[in-house]
This record gives C-alpha cells, structure tokens and sequence, in this order.
C-alpha cells in the first residue's frame, strides 16, 4: 500500500516523528490509521445510493453487425424493416397490414441514421424462440 503524506502539509519532521504546529509528535504509523478510521466513518455516513439503471448502448447496423457477427447487416437491415406493422398491398381499396416482427421498441431514427439499443434487441431475439412450438426431430 502506498502511503502519501501529501495531506500532511504544514508538519514538520522532528526526530522520526511528525510535529503539526501547535501539537504533540506523532508518527506516520498513527497518522495513517487516522486517516483510515476517517474513510471509514465517510463511508459508513454516506446515504445509501439507489439502483442506477443500465446504461442504454445505441450503435448503427455497422458496428452492432461488428459487435455482433451472427447478424449481418443485410439481416439486421431486414429485421428493422419489419419492425413496424407495414401494408403489403391494396386490393379493392382494402389495405392488408403485415403485422411487425415487435423490433420496434430497440430501433430510432434519427434521421436517415438507424441506432439499435442493443439491451432491447438482445431481449427481442431472447423472446423469440420462446412462444415457438418445439422443433421436431
């Protein structure tokens, strides 16, 4: 451990033995387990720090396709397409609506830029294989 006697400034050194003006020797020995019981009082005093949320990680299609090569950015581009409920043709001025693939909720658009949360995609892919019928054999 590495002891800094910064903080001592003003104390003089007196026969191997610090001499704050005004005050008895003392040594480093001592000056150290002050400072420690101090930084122990500070923490123990300190309030109790609530849940910090994770942090949201936005990333574009090229560096979650980095950051994740199982999608490639064709397929993410697809997916994100599909994300909201989209009209696939009118037929006698009836509109039929291709329901989303529920993407939505992980995709911005700012602009013509695409950010993906990566949080609420990794959630999305989680959920998908869940409702699914088992796979037969």
């Amino acid at each position: 451990m590495k002891i800094s006697l910064a903080p001592l400034a003003g104390v003089n050194l007196v026969g191997g033995a610090y001499l704050a003006s005004g005050s008895k020797p003392f040594s480093v020995h001592s000056y150290v387990h002050h400072q420690t019981e101090d930084a122990k009082l500070k923490v123990s005093s300190a309030p109790e720090l609530k849940e910090v949320p994770p942090k949201i990680s936005w990333l574009t299609v090229a560096q979650f396709n980095v950051k994740h090569p199982a999608f490639s950015e064709n397929a993410l581009r697809a997916l994100i397409f599909a994300a909201k409920p989209r009209v696939a043709a009118v037929r006698n001025g009836v509109e039929t609506v291709l329901p989303g693939n529920g993407l939505a909720v992980a995709i911005r658009r700012i602009g013509r830029r695409v950010l993906i949360n990566e949080n609420e995609f990794l959630n999305w892919v989680d959920q998908q294989g869940r409702n699914a019928p088992p796979a037969h054999r």
